[in-house]
């Protein structure tokens, strides 16, 4: 039996577009009747309530659960974990001996989180962490609070999974060994590409004609060098592929190792049909295919909207903040587009990635505070589900300086929502069409953007009309179309 393993780093609470991707790829080959499976490699703490309620329970395999085990039978209760865990008496979440706190206990909710066990100098020489009332792993730390091994166990508590670091810079732990014992066997492996390397042969060993499917490169790529056992392995490209998103742009380091290893891969996937062109000429050692990163459910195509209860003014964006989704320029159209409407308001979806991207976090705030425009502009966050969002807007504002698809684009005009959005690589091109449903605009070109969106918002009727046609050009975007597009590939067409 063919199984097809659709590979990402985690699948949790925040759940991305590619794993949303994943978990609606998952119906599409259920509908094909075509095996499939979500694999990922990161631990995650509380995964399986995350999987239940995104409805993929047993369709998940995780790398430390496929070598830990999965849990059996009901919970143990707080009280009976921390009565086994230790014999130092635990009151208010504190064990002291000899008027010295030797254990720590943190919880999450009425869940055990982590018991910390301090030695006679108040050190934490060791924190053992729990996932459903069960000892999942522990850390050992040195002398100067460094971590210096994790221990992953079985559900019978047998140690399965060591990982060994040793002090780098800045007194950061660096992992320099793994070692785990599976089948009778010791293992080592350098690294989580080694290791994950191993799992994804453990699974095609067990499979006669096994598919795998990156969805995340630095998850899969080199692991897919490093596999021993035969597999038919694909690279799914969410975003571009070069760095100006450009056919003779320079390739990105992982890119480059793709193509480098053609004789490894059976194909590489992407969203439009500009980006296929473009990977094909320039990788042109393997199959180049076209599947939409997402598609729209054929029932969608029936349903009629009503401009009626949509927000007069309501201006939204969904991205990511950071500095490539240019939030500036759509912050600096609404601020302009206020002084002549009142009523018009810019909402902002997505997550803000402070760790990351903190300058362009700060930046945008501060923009806004500067111009006080707080009242009018809002940063929302992430929110799962934007139904409500895409059927109250006018419109839905795009300017990236790049895109690998455009989700966003796609499900705004499955709901009846027009767009407005710089002409870029890649995907706008493909689902906008000026005069149609949207409008394009040059890249960067901000008072164009300007001009199109006052024009579209003090003009009722065309809002209507761009409602009412939204998914005439999505024809190639419906769930029907994006099986066939699948069958493509699992056919080797």
């Amino acid at each position: 039996m063919t199984v097809h393993y659709f590979i990402t780093s985690q699948i949790d609470t925040y759940t991305s577009a590619i794993e949303i991707a994943e978990i609606q790829r998952l119906k599409l080959f259920d509908d094909l009747d075509q095996p499939a499976a979500i694999v990922t490699r990161n631990y995650v703490r509380d995964a399986a309530q995350v999987w239940n309620q995104l409805g993929i329970s047993g369709r998940v395999i995780n790398l430390f659960q496929y070598f830990q085990g999965s849990p059996d039978g009901p919970m143990p209760t707080t009280q009976a974990v921390l009565k086994q865990a230790t014999d130092v008496p635990i009151e208010n979440n504190v064990g002291v001996v000899d008027g010295k706190t030797r254990v720590k206990v943190s919880t999450y909710g009425d869940e055990l989180y982590y018991i910390d066990y301090l030695d006679k100098w108040g050190f934490t020489d060791r924190r053992d962490f729990y996932d459903q009332n069960r000892l999942a792993y522990s850390e050992y730390f040195d002398d100067s609070s460094r971590l210096n091994s994790r221990i992953y166990y079985t559900q019978s508590g047998e140690p399965v999974l060591t990982f060994r670091y040793h002090g780098g810079p800045d007194n950061q732990a660096i992992l320099s060994l793994i070692m785990l014992y599976h089948q009778h066997q010791h293992l080592q492996f350098d690294d989580m590409d080694q290791l994950m390397a191993y799992f994804l042969d453990c699974l095609a060993q067990a499979d006669p004609d096994p598919r795998f499917y990156s969805d995340r490169e630095d998850v899969a790529v080199v692991p897919f060098q490093l596999m021993k056992q035969p597999a038919k392995r694909y690279i799914i490209l969410h975003s571009t592929f070069t760095t100006n998103a450009k056919r003779d742009g320079e390739f990105y380091p992982y890119v480059k190792k793709i193509a480098h290893m053609t004789d490894k891969l059976t194909g590489i996937i992407s969203s439009t049909t500009a980006e296929a062109e473009d990977v094909h000429a320039r990788i042109p050692g393997t199959q180049s295919y076209t599947v939409p990163v997402s598609y729209i459910p054929n029932r969608q195509f029936a349903k009629a909207f009503s401009t009626a209860n949509r927000t007069p003014g309501q201006i939204i964006a969904v991205a990511r903040v950071t500095k490539l989704k240019q939030l500036d320029h759509i912050i600096n159209i609404a601020i302009m587009l206020h002084q002549k409407l009142p009523e018009v308001d810019l909402k902002i979806y997505g997550y803000e990635d402070s760790t990351s991207d903190a300058k362009t976090v700060n930046h945008l705030h501060q923009m806004i505070k500067d111009q006080q425009a707080d009242d009018y502009i809002h940063f929302c966050g992430y929110v799962q589900d934007l139904t409500e969002v895409y059927e109250d807007a006018d419109v839905l504002a795009l300017t990236s300086q790049f895109e690998g698809f455009s989700m966003a684009i796609l499900e705004a005009l499955s709901h009846g929502c027009p767009v407005v959005s710089y002409d870029i690589n890649y995907g706008p091109g493909e689902m906008v069409e000026s005069g149609v449903n949207g409008e394009l605009v040059a890249a960067d070109d901000i008072r164009s953007m300007y001009e199109k969106l006052l024009a579209l918002l003090t003009n009722e009727d065309l809002l209507k009309t761009y409602s009412w046609q939204s998914m005439i050009p999505l024809n190639q975007f419906s769930e029907d179309s994006v099986k066939a597009d699948w069958l493509k590939v699992i056919e080797g067409v």
